[in-house]
């Protein structure tokens, strides 16, 4: 007997899709008979993957626009009420490589806000149906740099610590309840946000984003006798 669950017709909100591991995520959802809600800035980006993933037969809703706008933020959370999601994947994210002299007090906020306060956020705006349903999933890209100290990585390191700690607390608020948290934290993957930190990297031994979204597809899908779980994945060099 398969005591897999599955993520057929659920509905999954993905933020920072456009891209890099939340896109792979999203194809793959898709492709397993998910429903989603995908958030990013770019609008032609979310158009493009919407088109991939309605090929699979199943439900796409894009939202295009900055979560750190506040009328942004209640939209994606009115979103996540309205379709009754069943999992909340928080991968929205930035990353900055600078030591801390060199950093403005607007990058710090930009990134305590991506990385750790909108994550909050909308698992605060979710927790509650979860709760009175007494099921539902909290997906939380985090980062090696949330488990280890990374140079340069002051502020980034800062945010993925806190963002580690939330999941952990509120793993022992929500005991009991049927909720699961799935933390994952990649090392260094073959994606953009390097080059959007102004750090050109040759990311051919990095680790491939698809890889880790199905490392996350196969927990989404473990039987629901299985409690929390976490993905911790690094290059071999």
């Amino acid at each position: 007997m398969n005591e897999l669950s599955s993520i057929k017709d659920k509905w999954i909100l993905i933020t920072g899709a456009s891209k890099g591991l939340g896109r792979e995520m999203a194809v793959l959802f898709g492709e397993a008979g998910a429903n989603l809600i995908v958030t990013a800035r770019s609008s032609e980006l979310l158009e493009e993957l919407r088109s991939d993933v309605v090929a699979s037969g199943v439900e796409c809703v894009t939202v295009a626009g900055d979560l750190r706008d506040a009328a942004m933020l209640e939209k994606v959370k009115s979103l996540c009420i309205n379709k009754q999601i069943d999992v909340l994947v928080n991968n929205a994210g930035v990353v900055d490589i600078t030591p801390l002299e060199g950093v403005s007090d607007e990058r710090i906020d930009e990134v305590i806000e991506l990385n750790l306060l909108i994550p909050i956020k909308l698992t605060k705006a979710v927790i509650g149906m979860f709760k009175d349903r007494k099921r539902g999933v909290i997906v939380n890209v985090n980062s090696a740099g949330g488990k280890k100290p990374v140079p340069d990585h002051t502020i980034y390191c800062a945010s993925k610590y806190g963002f580690n700690g939330f999941a952990e607390t509120l793993k022992l608020e929500i005991k009991g309840l049927g909720i699961r948290i799935i933390t994952v934290c990649p090392g260094k993957m073959a994606t953009e946000l390097f080059n959007a930190a102004g750090r050109t990297m040759d990311t051919d031994a990095f680790i491939s984003p698809r890889e880790v979204a199905q490392g996350v597809l196969y927990m989404l899908e473990m039987s629901p006798k299985c409690s929390h779980a976490a993905l911790d994945v690094d290059r071999m060099s």
